[in-house]
């Protein structure tokens, strides 16, 4: 499960690097205004809002679940839960500001122009720091099932 809530996030910020974020900045600013325009109904924010805290609770559950079972494993769970909390960090630091420039009432090209940029960089920074969460719990499964069948 964890495996699969994390991977979710992942592709969906990978779909915005890849399909969202070209289109927002195509033809600055009108394309900023076609994205704050087709946002003003329901946004990403939307999503995450419900899938972010799913992942905190599945990323403290797998630590404390699997806490005494092998170091590996607990070293795996942790860095897992470490990503998911520099992904915070990086939320709520960098990209709030920097999306409330490029969707709110902002006016200023040069401003949002200058935004659209770092919050591209960021994004795909952002992606790697994601792609740890599910290589961390696959990493820990694969060792939990040799664990298991070394038994049998």
């Amino acid at each position: 499960m964890a495996i699969v809530i994390s991977s979710g996030l992942l592709f969906v910020n990978l779909y915005h690097s890849f399909v969202d974020a070209p289109n927002w900045g195509h033809q600055l600013p009108q394309s900023i205004d076609v994205a704050r325009n087709y946002f003003a109904f329901k946004s990403p924010a939307d999503f995450f809002k419900f899938h972010a805290p799913l992942v905190h609770i599945v990323g403290i559950n797998c630590v404390i679940r699997f806490w005494k079972t092998d170091k590996k494993i607990r070293s795996y769970h942790v860095t897992a839960l470490l990503a998911i909390l520099l992904n915070d960090l990086l939320t709520f630091v960098f990209f709030f500001p920097l999306n409330e420039v490029l969707f709110g009432e902002t006016q200023d090209i040069t401003l949002i122009q200058r935004t659209f940029h770092q919050w591209s960089i960021l994004n795909w920074f952002r992606s790697f720091v994601l792609a740890v969460i599910p290589v961390m719990y696959s990493l820990s499964l694969n060792r939990y099932l040799k664990m298991l069948l070394k038994g049998i």
